[in-house]
């Protein structure tokens, strides 16, 4: 009797399991992939897209932030893991050693950048080169698009990036701002890598959004 219980248990559980996973793939990652974005934004060409292989899997998320597009700049261009964090959930980066303090100011000191600069990701004296990312892309103020060292190089050659991380502003009048945000390529469609980078990505955007709306002191 034991036995049969137990064993009507794991076929419930499994039964649960594959009802889970298929809802998920289904429902959640397909509204994961494209939260906040419209479909024209969804669509709609970027500047990421001419640096990236064609065809590559991408996502567009997207959120509106009352505040100017200037003001949303400040907070857009100072971020990363040697300068203002990246405004999401910091003890989970540190977690893995990123080192990442979180800024609720803007910092007239990190307000620049250019083509070719170093972004962090994470804790260089941890992760080393693995935690770096190189600016590809930069127009103030609206669009930062960053990508790895190696398809940096491969732009300098004139070739086409594996992946990128772009960052884009478009003006709502003159109080709001859409704040989209597009990855291309890489690692971008695999399920677990697209479930850990929303939950973080999805964090930066409220965090900016809420720093810019004047939200947080």
């Amino acid at each position: 009797m034991q036995r049969r219980t137990e064993c009507a248990l794991g076929v419930l559980g499994a039964a649960v399991g594959v009802v889970a996973v298929t809802a998920y793939l289904r429902r959640v990652e397909p509204w994961s992939r494209t939260w906040g974005a419209t479909t024209e934004e969804i669509a709609a060409p970027l500047p990421i897209d001419e640096l990236v292989v064609d065809g590559a899997p991408a996502t567009t998320r997207a959120i509106t932030v009352r505040a100017p597009i200037d003001d949303t700049w400040a907070w857009l261009v100072q971020i990363g893991q040697d300068r203002a964090g990246f405004y999401s959930y910091s003890r989970l980066e540190n977690l893995i050693g990123a080192g990442m303090h979180n800024a609720d100011s803007v910092h007239a000191e990190w307000q620049q950048r250019a083509r070719g600069d170093t972004l962090w990701l994470a804790d260089p004296a941890r992760w080393g080169t693995r935690g770096r990312q190189v600016v590809a892309l930069v127009d103030p103020p609206r669009a930062l698009v960053m990508t790895s060292p190696d398809d940096f190089d491969r732009l300098e050659r004139g070739e086409r990036a594996h992946a990128a991380w772009g960052f884009f502003l478009v003006p709502i009048g003159d109080q709001s701002t859409r704040f989209i945000v597009r990855s291309s390529g890489g690692p971008v469609g695999a399920h677990v890598f697209d479930g850990v980078h929303f939950l973080m990505e999805q964090r930066m955007m409220r965090g900016l959004r809420d720093r810019a709306e004047g939200v947080t002191s």
